[in-house]
């Protein structure tokens, strides 16, 4: 039938409204300055990347699901890297029994194990990895942008497989 489209983002939108202006529509709010995002690599090209975005509210606009980022020769990329994974496990539980056991000075709390970071370029990053996108400029609309800094999340990049 005529109109049945507009009727049902008629109703959308009340909805929308409704839920947003609920106690808990806070939720669902994406800020109006937006610097920062994260999604996964589905795509290297050159000096850009396509990522697919991790969104909880489902009132963003799916058109905005894969944003196209441009690396510039000023864009700071860093691989985040946990290190060996037991010595990293074996420091987190060394830490948390320090905490536990109230050890450290007060002005001193224990420090957890840091995770290293190493600067990486745009030819490190592949299909798959997560990356952490910060920007300049408010990017809440924008289908593609330029990074000022992309970090690459642990464990995003498969170890080599061993043979038996």
């Amino acid at each position: 039938p005529m109109g049945a489209e507009n009727t049902y983002q008629a109703g959308f939108d009340a909805t929308k409204k409704l839920v947003l202006e609920s106690p808990m529509g806070y939720i669902f709010r994406t800020p109006d300055d937006v610097r920062s995002l994260s999604g996964t690599v589905t795509r290297v090209d050159g000096s850009s990347i396509t990522i697919h975005t991790f969104s909880t509210n489902p009132f963003d606009d799916p058109a905005l699901a894969d944003r196209i980022i441009t690396v510039t020769k000023d864009t700071k990329i860093t691989k985040i890297s946990l290190g060996d994974p037991k010595v990293f496990q074996a420091e987190m539980e060394a830490f948390m029994k320090r905490v536990q056991g109230g050890k450290g000075t007060p002005a001193l709390p224990p420090t957890p194990p840091q995770p290293t970071t190493t600067t990486i370029s745009i030819s490190n990053i592949a299909k798959g990895d997560i990356l952490n996108v910060t920007t300049a400029e408010n990017i809440k609309t924008m289908k593609t942008f330029t990074a000022s800094d992309i970090q690459v999340q642990p464990g995003s990049v498969p170890p080599p497989s061993s043979a038996n």
